[in-house]
C-alpha cells in the first residue's frame, strides 16, 4: 500500500481537518465500531448509538449535559469522502482546571501504519494546548502496545491501571480461614471512605463521576435511600477483629449491577474473595460488574468467580506551558 508522507505540522495536510460534529459523527461512529467491535462492551455499544442519535438532533449541540460525554472537538482524516482516521477531544472543567480527554483515536484497518493515527493525535494534542488545557488524559487498553508507544512518544505518562470485572459462574464457598463477614457498621465508615478514595482516586473522578456519599451512614442517607427506593447493601470482612475490606452493592436496574470494593493497602487480598462470594450468595442470580485498580487483588477477585473484561491504562500529559 502506498504510504502518505506526513509533514512536520500534520494539520497542513489536505486530508486532515477539524471535526464537523453534525456532519461527521455518523462516520466517526462507524469507524469506532469497525476498529473496536471485537472488544466493545455494552457501555461502548451504547456510546456509539448515542453518537449516531446525536448527529440527527441539532439541539444536542446546545446541550451542556450531552456535550460533557460526546466529542464537540477533534480532528479527522478524510480521504475520497470517507473518514479513515479520528481523534476526539472532550473538555471537562474541575477544580478550576481545564482538562481535555483524548478519545476515540482510531484508524481504518486498511490504512494503518501510514502515520494517520499519529497525525490526528498530534494535531488534537496541539489544539488542546493552544486552547489553554491544564492537562490532558486518555485511557488505552493494556493489550494495545502500538497505541501505548505512540502516546508515550507524545509525552503521556502512565497514571494507573484499572480492570473492569464481570461476574461469571459462582465458585464454591471457600473456607473462611479466620475471616468473618458482617453487615457494614457505622464505625467502619472512616476507613471505608479513606479506602474508597485510594481505590477510586479523585484524579479520575472528573471522568468516572464517582460519588460515594450515598454509602455513608446516617439518618439523612437512610431517608434518601428510602425515598429513591434503593436497596443498598454493604458488608465488611474482619479478621481477628481487624477490619480488612468493605463491599457495597448499589443496584441501578442495569444489565450488570455495580459492586464497590474498599480495600486498604495493608488489607489481606483474600478478604475480597470472601466478600464477593458472600454477596453473590446473598443476592442470588444477579449479574455484577466491578472496577478496581489492577494488581495485587486480581487473583482474589478471580477466585470469587469474576472474569476480567478489560484493563485500561490511564495516561496523563501536561497541558499548555504557563
Amino acid at each position: 500500500m502506498r504510504s502518505i508522507p506526513i509533514p512536520a505540522r500534520a494539520e497542513t495536510h489536505p486530508h486532515l481537518r477539524p471535526l464537523n460534529v453534525l456532519r461527521d459523527l455518523p462516520q466517526v461512529a462507524d469507524l469506532i465500531e469497525l476498529c473496536f467491535h471485537h472488544n466493545m462492551d455494552h457501555e461502548g455499544e451504547t456510546y456509539v448509538r448515542e453518537m449516531r442519535r446525536a448527529s440527527q438532533d441539532s439541539s444536542w449541540v446546545r446541550s451542556v449535559e450531552n456535550a460533557s460525554s460526546m466529542p464537540l472537538t477533534g480532528f479527522v482524516w478524510e480521504q475520497d469522502g470517507k473518514i479513515i482516521g479520528n481523534a476526539s477531544l472532550i473538555v471537562f472543567r474541575r477544580q478550576r482546571k481545564k482538562t481535555y480527554m483524548l478519545a476515540n483515536v482510531a484508524t481504518h484497518p486498511d490504512h494503518r501504519h501510514r502515520g494517520i493515527g499519529r497525525a490526528v493525535t498530534e494535531t488534537a494534542v496541539a489544539h488542546a494546548r493552544e486552547h489553554g488545557a491544564d492537562e490532558l488524559w486518555l485511557n488505552v487498553r493494556d493489550d494495545n502496545p502500538d497505541a501505548i508507544d505512540l502516546y508515550t512518544d507524545l509525552g503521556f505518562r502512565e497514571h494507573s491501571r484499572r480492570t473492569q470485572w464481570q461476574s461469571s459462574d459462582p465458585p464454591t464457598s471457600p473456607n473462611l480461614n479466620g475471616f468473618q463477614i458482617v453487615p457494614r457498621q457505622s464505625r467502619f465508615w472512616p476507613a471505608q471512605q479513606a479506602w474508597l478514595d485510594q481505590n477510586h482516586p479523585n484524579e479520575l473522578a472528573w471522568y468516572r463521576a464517582w460519588n460515594f456519599k450515598g454509602l455513608a451512614p446516617g439518618l439523612w442517607n437512610w431517608l434518601y435511600l428510602l425515598f429513591v427506593d434503593m436497596n443498598l447493601r454493604q458488608w465488611a470482612a474482619l479478621r481477628d477483629d481487624s477490619l480488612q475490606a468493605i463491599l457495597s452493592w448499589t443496584p441501578n436496574g442495569g444489565r450488570h449491577e455495580p459492586l464497590w470494593l474498599a480495600l486498604g493497602a495493608d488489607s489481606a487480598p483474600e478478604a475480597a474473595t470472601h466478600l464477593l462470594v458472600h454477596a453473590r450468595r446473598e443476592l442470588g442470580r444477579r449479574r455484577f460488574i466491578l472496577e478496581h485498580p489492577a494488581g495485587r487483588v486480581d487473583e482474589s477477585i478471580r477466585a470469587a468467580g469474576f472474569v476480567p473484561l478489560r484493563t485500561l491504562i490511564w495516561m496523563r500529559a501536561e497541558g499548555a506551558t504557563k
